[in-house]
């Protein structure tokens, strides 16, 4: 009897041995997770928008238009209001060209071809069909003007060259953009603007450039 009793304890022991064993085997801990912060995709840095300046309005070039306070269409009268006297110029048959020097500068010259005109206005009104400029302190929206290279003015306007002049040793070729109503003239054919004029868009600018130059060249 007390066999069969220790023979029980001996089988329970086992049991429970074995069924703890399993338990073990079976628990399998988890992992410890770590959560990596991924970065916001959608988060982009902002560039700050560098605005180009605005070119002074006194000195603002708009082809077809005007330059700085002078616009096309004007009387000799209206513009000697705005410029006062032209320190130089010539006139004759229903032309006149006028020249005004610079203050401080004499070399930089504003240039107004006026021509009569028999359909706009009274028949004596002399009206501005070119304005002319060399100095470089005159800009168009895009800040191109007198120094700036005709590579980058190629950029912006359709420029042709269409005649050359002779100023001393100097050949000095125009490039005009017809559709827009703005020439550009350069020393060498593909270097910087010395000079640049406005004129009525889609009109041939050498028609009235001659007064201006009478040795030019149509090329």
């Amino acid at each position: 009897m007390r066999y069969l009793l220790c023979l029980s304890l001996l089988i329970l022991l086992q049991s429970c041995s074995d069924k703890n064993a399993k338990t073990a085997e079976n628990h399998i801990p988890e992992q410890a997770t770590t959560t990596v912060p991924t970065p916001d995709t959608a988060t982009r840095t902002t560039q700050p928008i560098v605005e180009k300046p605005t070119p002074d309005t006194t000195f603002l070039i708009l082809p077809g238009q005007r330059i700085g306070q002078v616009s096309l269409g004007q009387t000799a009268e209206q513009v000697s209001n705005i410029l006062g006297k032209p320190d130089s110029g010539d006139a004759a048959m229903g032309k006149a060209l006028s020249y005004w020097f610079g203050k401080n500068r004499k070399n930089h010259v504003v240039a107004v071809y006026f021509s009569r005109s028999y359909t706009e206005g009274p028949e004596d009104n002399l009206l501005v069909r070119q304005v002319r400029v060399n100095s470089s302190a005159f800009k168009t929206p895009e800040s191109l003007g007198a120094g700036s290279p005709i590579a980058t003015i190629r950029q912006h306007y359709t420029i042709a060259p269409i005649a050359y002049y002779q100023s001393g040793r100097q050949r000095i070729y125009i490039f005009d953009d017809m559709a827009k109503g703005i020439a550009f003239e350069t020393a060498v054919s593909d270097s910087s603007c010395i000079a640049v004029t406005i004129h009525q868009a889609g009109e041939d600018v050498t028609n009235s450039y001659l007064p201006m130059h009478p040795d030019m060249t149509r090329l």
